[in-house]
């Protein structure tokens, strides 16, 4: 197994055990410290205690699709070419959802390492 892959011009090494990423959306971290801190989250508490916290950089437009999009490409939304979650099909004048794979234009970071 290589040690490191490239994708969409970045290096990434690849992980030494299994890795697990959660992406909680629209959520500010300190609604989820207080949580923890109460006691509500017990399972989420567990996690934070095996394993790490690292916080993202949203991207603009601050979209659930792009930002998503910019987490399994690893670059931004002018590159990976999901710029919201809606789009206006102009033949059709109907509000299209931008969560098709064919309007992807890089490889992701799932597929790189699968």
């Amino acid at each position: 197994m290589p040690k490191k892959i490239r994708v969409n011009g970045r290096e990434y090494s690849w992980p030494i055990r299994p890795t697990v990423v959660v992406c909680v959306d629209g959520c500010e971290p300190d609604y989820i410290e207080l949580a923890v801190n109460a006691g509500a989250m017990p399972f989420t508490a567990e996690m934070l205690k095996r394993g790490a916290d690292l916080r993202a950089d949203g991207v603009v437009p601050s979209f659930t699709n792009p930002n998503n999009m910019s987490i399994v490409t690893g670059v931004a939304p002018a590159v990976h070419g999901i710029c919201g979650n809606y789009f206006l099909d102009p033949a059709t004048g109907s509000a299209v959802m931008m969560n098709d794979p064919s309007y992807l234009r890089c490889d992701t970071l799932l597929a790189a390492f699968a």
